[in-house]
């Protein structure tokens, strides 16, 4: 009888203990699905330029937390940036983006580098939202037009499972219609973001009722609130944009930004796929909190979808090797770096130079402005050509007032410059030059020419260079083009050291020019003396050819006397 008590009230425990971690793990459940019904995950890239090789990764990476329930958006400026992207116009990014799950991609300065036809076209048949709610249409006569809604989106709205609502509004610094070649956005120009943004988010919270806005701009955090043009910096206000957003995805300043101002966060990823910006936010009875904001390192980027980075990979691949042979191809070998700074801005002006000059062209001087990306000394392939020269500037012929040429080569960038003619550059006076396209058409934010607004004075219309069987000869064809017929190989202490050609501190000073197209005179200048050996050379011949012929005459002079002493003898 003992044992049988002993029995059930042992079985009634038992039962008591399992219905009470049922019933706390019911809790727990339902505790851990409350908190993931109540948040919300994000994630950006910004500024990728191109590189393709990280795409497979970055891809893989964002399909999976896409499948998790994520956001995935893009802060601009994707395609422009390598031979492998810009050979197809941003299709093949285009296409991995749409394979890793993108919700929408914001329009950066870069999108628009190969003019308004392409753009419209990659974005009508990418499968995935543009965003630029800011881009509004624009006439030189009639200034300000309605938004631009045949090529671009104000806003997406994503309805999560959970069924939390996310608007994404997407926007572009208004100042970076300066950061575009001025002939390509005629017809468009890029507002002040921060009240069209609060607009849309009072649309988005009040009409569409999102529970969470967030912002992907192209721009830096502190242009974003005050537009002083300080991007690189913290801001230091947030002009009330926390009333109206939950956080904001930045860009363009190629930089890792992590903020958190009045409670605001802001991220960048710095640039070329190097980082994955996330944030992280909640919903408790309609109050949003940032639960994380952080920048993933592409290093990091561990638990991916294999079957999307697999796919990614067979699409680049496949679109790699049409360009195979052409992007391989060794246009030079250097014995030294060149920086983009002013080592490969020297080259290309050198090489446009001697283009204008081969054309029948009588210029004074060739300006550009700086690289993308340095070459490294050795072999250097057209592929990395094009990432140090990623844009399709052309160049032209302008007759230009030697002010804008000493503002422009002295107080702004004296480093990309080649001097052709000998004549001393004064203000009051004209001059040819050969200039690209960005520089020579550059206007402020008020569509006024401030570079050279001389040239569309001086009577004369500029002329491009053009070469027969291209239809954009652009900066980088010229290049490319002159390291060939150099054989592939070109002095580099011409392009790292300052010398005739490149000195902007001797613009005022006429000098001993010019020289023939392909004949340089070495580090010092000179006239191609001796078939074109440098001053320093000559130098060298002249004191070597002296002392051989006093060595000689005094041996001659030494067996005169000595056979005169021998015959005085005999």
């Amino acid at each position: 009888m003992t044992n049988k008590k002993t029995f059930v009230s042992i079985m009634l425990i038992a039962v008591l203990v399992l219905s009470a971690l049922c019933v706390l793990g019911f809790a727990t459940q339902s505790t851990v699905a409350q908190a993931a019904t109540n948040t919300v995950d994000i994630y950006a890239i910004n500024d990728f330029h191109g590189e393709v090789s990280k795409m497979p990764r970055i891809a893989g990476y964002l399909a999976k937390r896409k499948s998790e329930g994520a956001i995935i958006l893009n802060s601009g400026d994707m395609f422009q940036g390598s031979m492998e992207s810009n050979s197809n116009f941003g299709k093949l990014l285009t296409d991995c983006m749409q394979e890793a799950g993108f919700d929408e991609m914001t329009y950066g300065n870069h999108e628009f580098d190969w003019g308004m036809d392409n753009l419209r076209n990659l974005a009508a048949n990418s499968g995935i939202p543009f965003l630029g709610a800011n881009i509004y249409n624009w006439s030189r006569d009639g200034g300000w037009g309605d938004f631009a809604d045949d090529f671009a989106d104000e806003y997406i709205i994503k309805e999560l499972d959970n069924g939390i609502k996310v608007g994404v509004i997407g926007v572009i610094g208004d100042d970076q219609i300066t950061s575009i070649c001025a002939p390509l956005v005629q017809t468009i120009g890029f507002k002040d973001p921060l009240p069209i943004i609060k607009d849309l988010a009072t649309e988005l919270r009040n009409e569409q009722d999102c529970d969470i806005v967030v912002v992907s701009a192209h721009d830096g955090p502190q242009d974003i609130v005050d537009g002083d043009g300080g991007t690189f910096a913290q801001p230091t206000t947030t002009a009330g944009l926390e009333d109206y957003v939950d956080g904001v995805f930045c860009a363009h300043t190629h930089s890792q930004q992590r903020y958190l101002v009045t409670g605001l966060p802001f991220l960048q990823g710095e640039s070329k796929g190097g980082f994955v910006s996330h944030m992280r936010f909640s919903v408790d009875n309609g109050n949003v909190s940032v639960q994380t904001y952080e920048n993933i390192a592409y290093n990091s980027l561990t638990d991916v979808d294999e079957q999307v980075q697999s796919n990614v990979q067979t699409l680049i691949d496949n679109s790699n090797a049409a360009i195979e042979q052409e992007r391989n191809q060794v246009v030079v070998t250097l014995g030294k770096t060149l920086n983009s700074s002013n080592g490969i801005p020297r080259l290309v002006c050198n090489a446009i130079a001697a283009a204008a000059q081969t054309r029948g062209y009588s210029i004074d001087l060739a300006i550009v402005n700086v690289a993308r990306n340095s070459l490294n000394a050795g072999k250097v392939t057209y592929s990395d050509l094009y990432e140090a020269l990623p844009f399709d500037n052309t160049v032209y012929i302008a007759k230009v007032s030697g002010k804008d040429i000493l503002n422009e080569l002295i107080k702004y960038s004296g480093q990309s410059m080649w001097r052709v003619s000998g004549r001393s550059i004064s203000e009051n006076e004209y001059y040819y030059a050969a200039i690209i396209d960005y520089l020579l058409f550059h206007q402020n934010t008020n569509r006024s020419y401030n570079y050279f607004r001389s040239a569309f004075e001086s009577g004369f219309e500029p002329i491009p260079i053009t070469k027969q069987g291209e239809q954009v000869y652009n900066y980088r064809l010229i290049t490319r083009d002159f390291l060939q017929q150099q054989g592939g190989i070109v002095d580099t202490a011409l392009y790292t050291t300052l010398n005739i050609h490149t000195d902007p501190s001797q613009l005022t000073k006429a000098v001993d020019l010019p020289i023939e197209p392909y004949k340089f005179g070495g580090n010092l200048g000179g006239n191609g003396n001796l078939g074109g050996l440098p001053t320093y050379a000559v130098v060298l011949i002249v004191v070597g050819a002296v002392l051989v012929v006093g060595i000689v005459t005094v041996v001659i002079v030494v067996v005169v006397r000595k056979r005169k002493k021998s015959a005085r003898q005999d």
